[in-house]
């Protein structure tokens, strides 16, 4: 097994906890995506404006390709139609119903805690280098919320529908960027493994899944533990599409959660990359939320500043540079969103109302105007010199 160089430290500890989930993710560090790999490779040689209409009529009728289409995306669409044994739709549905009930709780988990938390990693060296966040870092958030309603909204994940399309581009997306950096100068594949590797995959899905799940639990979400693990299942069934190898996707709550102890474990400490992305994520949140006013959005920053070092740790917190408060607001936060369960409970038209409010706010939250249905891919290393995708 080679081991990049980044990673060897943080290997020597992980082993001591958990030798063989350790030793599996430091060997998927260097491992791809061969089946969308193989497509990136072949669409490399396509103008860049007839990727997407390719990529539209093979995800939306796949049965139906070109003649011509190459081999290699045939492939790739003939495996992510096939669905595993183990995924269950009647599981999805109670995942649909709890994220549906919790979406505003999970959307402050996921950019105050999962996302950042999984900028520590190698993956923000890849970002930085792209460009992708700090130019677009609204985008980027809205892309994020944008594929977790289509995940979890019922038939989303479903081949053809619209959570197994947005994630199968996705996957793509990886795929070029990799070819992209690897191939530049920028990248030192001796030290640092592959770009966008198996190994990040995994750490992002844990970390979206079983992570994301405790963060919510700290603020006060309604997820029954049943709720919890069929949120999960979804997201074992996002991963395995998203391009996470089978021999390492988590299975449960559980293990997700230790795939990203040990993930985070074996991965070198935050640099400037990090912190850079980190940064760019929490200053984005207010723009997102349509917040110009500058000292308003200084206000939410620093709101959100707060939630999210109560959520990842004053350790990671401080890695990250992050400012310091001596007000706690998670704790506020929890007693409040209880407070909102008990009193919906009790006067349901009042909660019928707020969860007609909340669905509004989550589609506001992910609007992404015309380009929110492209198929195009990022063209360039760089994101500012890339035609929209």
């Amino acid at each position: 097994m080679v081991v990049p160089t980044a990673y060897a430290a943080g290997y020597r500890r992980a082993a001591k906890e958990a030798p063989e989930l350790a030793a599996a993710y430091i060997r998927h560090t260097t491992i791809g995506d061969p089946l969308a790999d193989a497509v990136s490779a072949d669409l490399a040689s396509l103008p860049p404006k007839l990727v997407h209409p390719l990529l539209a009529k093979a995800l939306q009728e796949p049965h139906d390709l070109p003649v011509d289409a190459p081999e290699s995306l045939k492939h790739f669409i003939a495996e992510a139609l096939k669905v595993p044994d183990w995924y269950d739709e009647d599981i999805a549905i109670v995942a649909s119903r709890a994220f549906l009930r919790n979406s505003d709780t999970v959307l402050a988990a996921l950019v105050g805690g999962s996302i950042v938390e999984g900028f520590a990693t190698l993956i923000s060296k890849s970002f930085r280098i792209r460009g992708r966040v700090t130019q677009s870092g609204v985008r980027r958030l809205k892309q994020n919320g944008l594929q977790l309603i289509e995940q979890y909204l019922p038939g989303g994940m479903s081949p053809l529908g619209d959570g197994w399309k947005l994630t199968l581009r996705v996957r793509l997306v990886h795929a070029q960027s990799r070819l992209l950096i690897k191939e530049s100068d920028e990248w030192n594949q001796k030290r640092y493994g592959l770009p966008i590797s198996a190994a990040t995959m995994l750490l992002a899905g844990s970390s979206f899944s079983g992570r994301l799940m405790e963060h919510v639990t700290t603020l006060g979400g309604d997820f029954s533990r049943e709720e919890r693990e069929a949120y999960v299942h979804v997201w074992r069934y996002t991963g395995l599409l998203i391009g996470i190898p089978e021999e390492v996707l988590f299975r449960d709550m559980a293990s997700a959660v230790r795939a990203f102890e040990v993930g985070r474990l074996c991965e070198p400490p935050p640099d400037e990359d990090a912190i850079i992305m980190a940064n760019s994520i929490i200053n984005s949140a207010p723009l997102v939320i349509g917040i110009n006013d500058v000292a308003a959005r200084r206000k939410l920053a620093g709101y959100a500043y707060q939630i999210s070092r109560e959520l990842i740790g004053n350790d990671l917190a401080g890695a990250f540079l992050f400012p310091k408060s001596r007000r706690r607001a998670v704790p506020v936060l929890r007693i409040q969103n209880r407070i909102k369960r008990l009193v919906g409970r009790v006067v349901p038209r009042w909660r019928k109302t707020k969860d007609l409010e909340r669905f509004k706010a989550l589609i506001d939250f992910v609007n992404l105007g015309r380009l929110e249905h492209s198929y195009s891919l990022p063209a360039t290393l760089y994101d500012e010199d890339s035609p929209d995708w």
